[in-house]
C-alpha cells in the first residue's frame, strides 16, 4: 500500500477514535484552559493568540490523555499483569497514574537524567522506575526485555493510533471552548504522538486550521525527515527541553504528519528559554522547557520564523487566530532556577 495511503487511513481511524476518547475521559482528566496572550508579547502580524494550557492536565501534561485512553482500550481486551513503558518522564508519569486508578501494576523507563519532579511522580504513583542511559533506543530496548521477563505489556509512548486519538483530543476541546476554529495551531513534536494526533484530528474535523510542528534545533528529526523525504534520525538530540528528545517521530506518526500537510518550525535553545521566561514572567504560566517549545515562533524577535522544508511564513501568513499547546508542567524549582537565572520575561 503506497505511504499516502496508509497515512489517509491512519488519520481517519485516528479522528474517529478520538471522538470516543473524549467520551471516556470526562470525569477522569481535566478541559483544561485557554488563556489569551497579550498582544505586545507576539511578532508582528500574529493577531490574536492563545494558549492552551496542557501543564494543568491532570498528571501536569498532556500526556495523560494518551495514556488513559490506551489503558482503557487495553482493559477492555485483555487483564493484563503489568503495563510497562520508556519515557523521558512525562508519559512516564502519565501512565502510572492511569495504571493507579486502574489497579494495575506499571513500571517506567526512563533516562538516568530525568527531572527529579516527575521521577518522584513516578514513584509517588506506586510504579517501578527504571533508569537506563539518555537514548530512546535504550529505554525502549530495556521496557521490552522487562516485559518478556514478566510477561507485562508496552504501552508506547507515541507510535499509536490509541495514543494519538487521546492527544488529538485537545484540538476538539479547543474548538468547543474557542467557539470557532482556529487558524494555526502549533504543536511541540518530539516522537509525534500529540503532534501526529492533532494534526490528523484537524485534517477531518478542522480542515481550515493550519497545524504548525516545532522543535529544537538540536533534536530535529522531523524537520530532517521532511527535508530529506523519508524517516530521518537524529542520532544525538540534544535540548534543554527534555520531553522532545526521540531519536525519530514514530512510524504511523511520521505517515500522519507526512500526509497531512504540517508545517515544520526549527527554534534555538535561545529561543526556547526566551519563550520559557515569557510564560512564566509575563502570562504566569508553569510551563517545562518542553512545554514552552509551541509558543516560541509567535514570540519569536526574527522577521522570519524558520519553517523546516517549507517555504518561510511572511507576516500575511501569521494573520488570523493562533493556539499554542503549553504541553507541560512538570519541572523542578532547582533546574528551573538554572534555566532563566534572573530572567524574568522578554
Amino acid at each position: 500500500m503506497p505511504t499516502g495511503s496508509r497515512g489517509q487511513n491512519t488519520i481517519q481511524r485516528v479522528a474517529e477514535l478520538s471522538l470516543s476518547a473524549r467520551d471516556r475521559m470526562r470525569g477522569t482528566l481535566l478541559e483544561t484552559p485557554l488563556r489569551e496572550v497579550s498582544t505586545n508579547l507576539l511578532q508582528v502580524g500574529v493577531e490574536q493568540a492563545w494558549v492552551k494550557m496542557e501543564c494543568c492536565q491532570v498528571s501536569g501534561s498532556f500526556k495523560a490523555r494518551g495514556a488513559t485512553y490506551y489503558l482503557s482500550r487495553l482493559l477492555e481486551e485483555s487483564t493484563p499483569s503489568g503495563v510497562i513503558t520508556y519515557s523521558s518522564g512525562n508519559h512516564g508519569r502519565a501512565l502510572s497514574e492511569a495504571a493507579q486508578r486502574a489497579g494495575v501494576a506499571a513500571a517506567v523507563v526512563a533516562p538516568n537524567t530525568i527531572d527529579k519532579v516527575k521521577a518522584e511522580a513516578v514513584e509517588d504513583a506506586g510504579a517501578e522506575l527504571v533508569r537506563v542511559g539518555p537514548t530512546t533506543d535504550e529505554r525502549k530496548t530495556r521496557a521490552e526485555e522487562i516485559a518478556r521477563e514478566r510477561g507485562w505489556t508496552v504501552v508506547p509512548p507515541f507510535d499509536h493510533e490509541w495514543i494519538m486519538a487521546g492527544q488529538g483530543t485537545i484540538v476538539l476541546e479547543v474548538i468547543d471552548q474557542l467557539g470557532f476554529v482556529p487558524d494555526h495551531f502549533w504543536v511541540p513534536v518530539g516522537g509525534g504522538g500529540l503532534s501526529g494526533g492533532c494534526a490528523a484530528v484537524a485534517k477531518i474535523h478542522a480542515p481550515n486550521c493550519q497545524i504548525h510542528v516545532v522543535e529544537p534545533e538540536g533534536s530535529d528529526a522531523l524537520s530532517r525527515s521532511f527535508e530529506e523525504g523519508r524517516r530521518a534520525r537524529c542520532e544525538s538530540p540534544a535540548s534543554e527541553a527534555d520531553g522532545l528528545l526521540p531519536q525519530s517521530v514514530g512510524e504511523l506518526n511520521w505517515e500522519v504528519l507526512q500526509e497531512a500537510g504540517v508545517i515544520s518550525h526549527r527554534i534555538s535553545e535561545s529561543q526556547l528559554l526566551e519563550a520559557l521566561a515569557s510564560l512564566r514572567g509575563q502570562l504566569g504560566v508553569g510551563s517545562e522547557p518542553s512545554g514552552a517549545c509551541a509558543i516560541s515562533p509567535l514570540l519569536s524577535q526574527r522577521k522570519d520564523p524558520r519553517a523546516g522544508s517549507k517555504e518561510d511564513l511572511h507576516e500575511k501568513d501569521m494573520a488570523g487566530t493562533h493556539v499554542a499547546i503549553v504541553s507541560g508542567g512538570n519541572v523542578s524549582g532547582i533546574r528551573l532556577q538554572g534555566l532563566l537565572g534572573n530572567r524574568g520575561g522578554r
